[in-house]
């Protein structure tokens, strides 16, 4: 999702907490805890080899879900292990315990800083978090199976599940395209599995689905750090040929459906195969990124009720800042212009709340250097609309009215009158809620 890379600066450090299961544990263990007010849950699984245990982090509140962690200590007494990828050189938590304690309290390091941390062993079992009446639970009444092929663009393998009906075939199918950010199959955040509960329900109806992860998560290869969405445009359009490969599926009848990035990459996949008989665009947008990001911002600081001023000069900083990103400033400049967006944004907050510079500078630093990235490249400079203008096939645009990420009257306008511009008079243009 947009929202997964969005550019509204975070004003609190990106903290996690876990432990380790007991030596003995043979099968995976769960602990769950807390680090200044964010809860966490921690997995952890024996290696393969028997040579100890690997482990993954989520935070829900921060999106973070099945993050590896590495330098994995255990003892009956000691814990110890790192997130590689937190900002701004990884964090590390140590924490000890006693013997046989399922509880533990530690320290834990980010930037410099240095805050206490306590978790606890989950029991087994015990379901965490709210309940998810929506995620569909088998047995299923269709068939499911794992599913892998290879970009023809770069050699990515990418792995997926494809569900497919139980009548008799050939089916119609889509693609599932995820929003920005390193998403699963499932398009898993907080919880939730959007993905999976639109697969169920397509396949429910007679309409094979099939959701991948994106290069670098689950069982894809590929390094997302370099990637663009021409590069995800790339895979989506191997996954159209797999499909097209398919004794169950009907090649005439194969369409894409695209949340946020998604709504983005499937108008570039379409415009440049004829094989896409169809696109469904979920919360996409059809204006440059550095253009929706300076809107994303102000309908956010809008929504919580920012001083008009105060929005208006955090809308100057951050058009100046996403500006230099898309001429491809340097690093110092970008940092600087972090550093002014940032300084705008803490003043609404009272004397005793403000973060330190101290706090401040990893995550400033962090941002400038993620704005230089490929991804970001890409994104602040492309226009949408040169995809759209393309398209011949069938598309159903859908925004929510209370999107801050997509406000979808500017967007849904642009969606249609790039469409219109193309001659394609098969469009179905709708504001939810």
């Amino acid at each position: 999702m947009l929202g997964s890379r969005q550019f509204s600066m975070l004003l609190v450090l990106f903290v996690c907490v876990s432990s380790i299961s007991f030596a003995t544990q043979e099968e995976e263990v769960r602990w769950q805890g807390s680090v200044v007010g964010l809860g966490f849950i921690v997995t952890f699984a024996p290696e393969e080899d028997g040579s100890g245990y690997k482990a993954t982090l989520d935070i829900p509140a921060q999106g973070l879900s099945g993050a590896e962690l590495t330098n994995v200590v255990y003892s009956e007494t000691e814990i110890a292990f790192t997130l590689s990828i937190a900002p701004p050189n990884g964090a590390t938590w140590r924490a000890k315990r006693q013997v046989g304690a399922t509880t533990a309290e530690g320290e834990f390091e980010q930037g410099g800083n240095v805050v206490p941390f306590t978790m606890e062993l989950v029991p087994e079992g015990e379901v965490l978090g709210p309940r998810r009446p929506q995620t569909p639970e088998p047995p299923f009444a269709y068939d499911e199976r794992e599913v892998a092929y290879t970009s023809e663009a770069d050699g990515t393998k990418l792995a997926g599940t494809l569900t497919v009906p139980r009548e008799d075939g050939p089916f119609p199918a889509v693609l599932l395209i995820t929003g920005s950010g390193a998403q699963n199959r499932d398009e898993e955040i907080f919880g939730h599995k959007p993905f999976l509960v639109i697969a169920d329900h397509l396949t429910s109806n007679g309409i094979a689905v099939l959701r991948v992860d994106d290069r670098g998560i689950g069982g894809s290869t590929g390094d997302m750090s370099i990637a663009t969405s021409e590069d995800f445009a790339s895979d989506v359009l191997a996954g159209v040929h797999f499909l097209a490969g398919q004794s169950e599926i009907d090649p005439g009848r194969i369409g894409l459906i695209g949340h946020s990035e998604g709504g983005i990459i499937a108008p570039m996949v379409a415009a440049a195969s004829d094989d896409v008989a169809f696109i469904v665009l979920l919360a996409g947008s059809a204006i440059p990124g550095r253009d929706l990001m300076v809107m994303q911002l102000a309908a956010v600081q809008r929504s919580i009720g920012r001083p008009k001023g105060n929005v208006e000069q955090q809308v100057k900083a951050q058009r100046s800042l996403l500006e230099l990103a898309s001429e491809g400033a340097d690093l110092p400049a970008l940092t600087a212009a972090v550093a002014e967006l940032t300084r705008i944004q803490i003043s609404n907050l009272a004397e005793g709340q403000r973060p330190s510079t101290e706090e401040l500078k990893p995550v400033i630093e962090a941002q400038a250097r993620q704005l230089t990235t490929p991804w970001w490249r890409f994104f602040l400079t492309y226009d949408p609309r040169t995809a759209l203008r393309e398209v011949q096939c069938p598309v159903l645009a859908i925004n929510g009215s209370l999107d801050v990420q997509v406000p979808p009257g500017p967007n849904l306008g642009v969606i249609r009158e790039a469409l219109a511009e193309a001659g394609n008079d098969d469009i179905t243009v709708e504001e939810l809620g």
